[in-house]
């Protein structure tokens, strides 16, 4: 079962994104930004496939799918969060500036990174034309960041050529 600390960590990762300023200064004047709703654009066998889960997870396995203000959306299973939101370039900018670690990966939409958040989650950043999306992927018990780096590629690729 996703514990209360998982779904709070995934809850402050939405919640910094208005923290930074990223997602709440809006669009610029005339410019249109058609949300995604984001369960719609993987099946649940596809996630998995990509992801797997430990078979009492099954239960929990339903899509949930939240807003993130008015230009995003997310969806939620067992060991996998995804957010698609417009692009800013001042979010991958306020990480640097940050100070958190970003590695670069290609084949991954238009841009890509990836990095890892304290060995609990996997967590992915990239960009497709006007969408920024993120994947944080868990990272199970006796895995590593390592270990779960080619699945979290696999997902992050699945959502860019589905958003291209």
């Amino acid at each position: 079962m996703l514990d209360r600390a998982l779904k709070m960590s995934l809850t402050v990762v939405a919640i910094s994104f208005f923290a930074a300023g990223v997602i709440a200064r809006g669009l610029p004047q005339g410019a249109g930004y058609q949300v995604v709703k984001v369960c719609s654009l993987l099946s649940l066998a596809e996630i998995k496939k990509l992801a797997p889960w430990e078979p009492m997870l099954d239960q929990f396995a339903k899509p949930e799918e939240e807003p993130i203000g008015t230009t995003g959306s997310s969806c939620n299973y067992p060991t996998v969060f995804i957010q698609v939101m417009a692009f800013r370039q001042s979010f991958i900018d306020t990480l640097r500036k940050n100070g958190i670690p970003l590695e670069s990966v290609s084949g991954v939409g238009d841009e890509a990174y990836v990095r890892n958040n304290r060995d609990n989650y996997a967590e992915l950043i990239g960009k497709v034309g006007p969408h920024s999306f993120t994947v944080q992927l868990s990272i199970g018990r006796n895995k590593t960041f390592q270990s779960e780096k080619p699945a979290l590629i696999a997902i992050g690729k699945a959502y860019a050529a589905k958003l291209r």
